[in-house]
């Protein structure tokens, strides 16, 4: 059967996609079993802290939006990354019913070597690009977080 260009290139570019999504989740779990800290996680734990961010403490709310999951779901993982020493919950003194969580310095060199592992990505990927390569990639990436971004709102 002979395909037309478009064709063509739509089924190249779907098997591309689920190619390079795949082995950026093995590389990914690989990496964190390598770190010094956060050995232990799993890649969604890590996702978790990250989301958590080195900033200001956030709400469950906040996290969960950020991680497009449910608040009872996030809990359940902030409670086994608490346990392990990697977050705390941290209550506000004006209002007691609101729970913000932080990272602890353990949390704070897990998300730092994982970052480290990203940044290391990314420099292998564009190390050989032109700067005129480098726009249009940035361009191609933007257009695809904000179709993603509009799907994910639609829901």
């Amino acid at each position: 059967m002979v395909m037309d260009k478009e064709t063509y290139f739509l089924k190249k570019m779907k098997i591309q996609f689920l190619k390079i999504f795949l082995m950026i989740q093995k590389s990914e779990e690989a990496s964190i079993k390598q770190l010094s800290t956060g050995s232990d996680l799993s890649p969604s734990e890590m996702h978790t802290l990250v989301a958590i961010g080195r900033h200001d403490p956030r709400t469950m709310s906040e996290i969960a939006s950020y991680l497009l999951i449910n608040v009872s779901t996030l809990s359940t993982a902030v409670s086994k990354l608490e346990s392990r020493g990697y977050v705390r919950r941290v209550k506000n003194e004006s209002d007691r019913r609101v729970v913000r969580i932080t990272l602890t310095a353990k949390g704070k060199r897990a998300i730092d070597e994982h970052e480290d592992f990203y940044l290391g990505l990314i420099d292998e990927y564009i190390k050989n690009m032109s700067m005129d390569e480098k726009k249009e990639c940035v361009k191609a990436l933007a257009h695809i977080e904000n179709i993603l971004s509009e799907q994910i709102s639609d829901n």
